[in-house]
């Protein structure tokens, strides 16, 4: 019994950092997904200025919602997860 309490433990102490590294991607995931958004969202409102399709426009306009949509609710996930850097009181 004692023999497998040394091995455990070192294996708790090692998936820390881990934690503490999963942490990290996942603020850097989101970073990844908004810098995608904006992107899409930059190109969406170039096609919405300069078309004169308007169903073309139509759907580049409704892509733009959702996609705003999406950003804005990645912005809050990614204010709560706490990758602003600093956490309110």
């Amino acid at each position: 019994m004692k023999g497998l309490l040394a091995p455990s433990l070192a294996l708790v102490l090692l998936g820390l950092p881990a934690a503490v590294h999963a942490e990290f991607d996942e603020c850097q995931l989101m970073d990844q997904v908004l810098n995608r958004l904006g992107n899409a969202m930059a190109i969406n409102r170039a096609f919405i200025a300069g078309s004169d399709d308007s169903t073309a426009v139509a759907a580049a306009s409704e892509a733009l919602a959702k996609q705003t949509d999406s950003y804005r609710r990645t912005k809050r996930q990614r204010s709560k997860a706490g990758c602003d850097g600093w956490e309110r009181d």
